[in-house]
C-alpha cells in the first residue's frame, strides 16, 4: 500500500540523494579534516535540496516524519532516509560556509547567528558583496561570547560591575543577530506593499522575460497591484536596490530587468535580448583587412550570468570568462563572434530589434553578404574554367 501511494516519491527522492555524483563525490567522501568543498550551488543561491527536490531539507524531513507516523511497518527505512537527509544538510551548511572567503574559523559563530535555509541562500548569494556587515556581526558576537566566558569563571564573586557587563554582553549578542539578519535580508526593512511589489515583479519577469521598469509598472497598474504613487523611477530604484533578493537583476539594457532562475537568466526572445545587450555593452568591429567581428562584454558576477546565458541561448560564439586586466577592476566576460557565417547569422537575427546600431549593422551585413556572394560566384566560375 505504501509503495502504491507514496513509495514512488520516496524511491525517487532516495535515488536522487544516493546518486548525485557531484555532491557525493566532491563533498561526502572527503575526510572531515581534509574538507575542501567544490560543489557549485545554483545561480540563485538555492541549496541542493531546493534545486533537486523542489523543497528545503526541513520540509522534506517533515514529510518523511508524517509518512513514518502513517506507515509504521517501514519506520526503520524512513529513519535511515531521514538520517541521510540530515547528513546531506549538515554537509550543505559546511559547504556554504567554506565557500565564503572570510568565513574561515567562523563556522560555529555563523551557525549561532543564523543558518536557516533562507539565511544560507542569502549567504551564498551575498556573502562576498555584503561581507563588511556580516564580519562585523561575527566579531560583535565573538567579543560578547568571550566576555561571557570570562564572567562565568567568577560567578561566585559577581558584583554590580560584573552584572552590568553580563547584561551588556547579552545585548551585544542580540544586536549581532539583528545585524546579521538585516545584512543578509535587507528587503526585510521594506513595507509589506513594497515587498509585494517585488514579489509580483519577479513573477511577471519569470513569465515574460526581460522588461523595462515602465513595462513592469504598466502591467502591475493594469492588474491593480501597484498604487499610482509608485512611479517608474521609484519602481526602478526599488528593483535596483532590493530586487536581487527576489532573483531580479539588471537586464542587458539600461532600465531593464530580468529574472534569474536556478539554471540561469530567463530569456524569452534571445535575439531581442542580444540586440539590447549589443546596444548597451557590445561592439561591431571591422579590422584593417576587412574582417568583421562582434562581441558582448560584461563585468562582475551579474555580467557573467548575462554572457553565459546568451551563449547558451544562441548556442554559438566564443565564451571568455573571468578575465582580469587590473586588480582594482572587476573581472570581465566576453562572448565573441568572428567567423563569417556566425557573424552574418547573428547580425541578421538581431537587426529587427536594434535601434542605435541598426544602420551600422545593416551596412556591415550587406557588405559581408555581397563579398560572400561575389566570392562564391568567382569560385564557381573558376571551377568551370578548370573543368573546361
Amino acid at each position: 500500500m505504501f509503495l502504491k501511494h507514496i513509495g514512488v516519491m520516496t524511491i525517487w527522492y532516495s535515488a536522487v540523494l544516493k546518486e548525485d555524483i557531484d555532491f557525493r563525490t566532491n563533498i561526502i567522501e572527503k575526510e572531515e579534516e581534509m574538507f575542501t568543498p567544490s560543489y557549485a550551488f545554483s545561480n540563485t543561491g538555492s541549496g541542493w535540496f531546493e534545486t533537486h527536490l523542489g523543497c528545503t531539507a526541513s520540509n522534506f524531513v517533515n514529510r518523511l516524519r508524517k509518512m513514518r507516523r502513517n506507515h509504521k511497518g517501514i519506520k526503520s527505512d524512513i529513519d535511515l532516509l531521514i538520517d541521510d537527509v540530515l547528513t546531506l544538510k549538515a554537509l550543505e551548511v559546511k559547504t556554504t560556509i567554506h565557500g565564503v572567503s572570510w568565513a574561515n574559523g567562523k563556522e560555529s559563530t555563523i551557525k549561532q547567528l543564523g543558518a536557516s535555509d533562507r539565511d544560507l541562500k542569502s549567504l551564498r548569494r551575498f556573502g562576498e558583496s555584503r561581507k563588511v556587515g556580516l564580519i562585523q556581526a561575527c566579531n560583535l558576537w565573538n567579543n560578547a561570547d568571550t566576555s561571557l566566558k570570562m564572567l562565568d569563571q567568577f560567578t561566585d564573586v559577581w558584583g554590580e560591575e560584573e552584572s552590568l557587563a553580563w547584561v551588556t554582553a547579552m545585548q551585544s549578542k542580540t544586536d549581532a543577530k539583528k545585524m546579521w539578519r538585516n545584512t543578509l535580508h535587507q528587503s526585510g526593512k521594506l513595507t509589506q506593499k513594497e515587498q509585494d511589489t517585488l514579489q509580483k515583479a519577479s513573477e511577471i519577469l519569470q513569465i515574460e522575460g526581460d522588461l523595462s521598469s515602465r513595462s513592469l509598472q504598466e502591467r502591475m497598474l493594469d492588474q491593480s497591484i501597484l498604487h499610482k504613487s509608485m512611479t517608474t523611477g521609484k519602481l526602478s530604484k526599488l528593483l535596483s536596490m532590493y530586487g536581487e533578493e527576489y532573483d531580479i537583476i539588471r537586464g542587458p539594457k539600461k532600465g531593464t530587468f530580468v529574472k534569474m532562475s536556478d539554471t540561469g537568466i530567463i530569456i524569452k526572445n534571445p535575439w531581442s535580448y542580444a540586440a539590447d545587450f549589443l546596444e548597451s555593452d557590445g561592439f561591431i568591429k571591422v579590422s584593417e583587412r576587412g574582417e568583421v567581428s562582434l562581441g558582448f562584454v560584461s563585468l562582475g558576477i551579474r555580467g557573467k550570468a548575462h554572457c553565459e546565458q546568451l551563449h547558451k541561448s544562441i548556442d554559438g560564439g566564443n565564451l571568455q570568462l573571468n578575465q582580469r586586466f587590473s586588480k582594482q577592476k572587476p573581472t570581465q566576460h566576453r562572448l565573441l563572434f568572428d567567423k563569417e557565417d556566425e557573424v552574418i547569422y547573428v547580425l541578421s537575427k538581431m537587426i529587427p530589434y536594434l535601434s542605435d546600431k541598426k544602420i551600422q549593422a545593416e551596412a556591415i551585413l550587406a557588405k559581408m553578404e555581397t563579398i560572400k556572394h561575389n566570392t562564391h560566384h568567382a569560385d564557381v566560375e573558376q571551377e568551370g574554367v578548370t573543368h573546361g
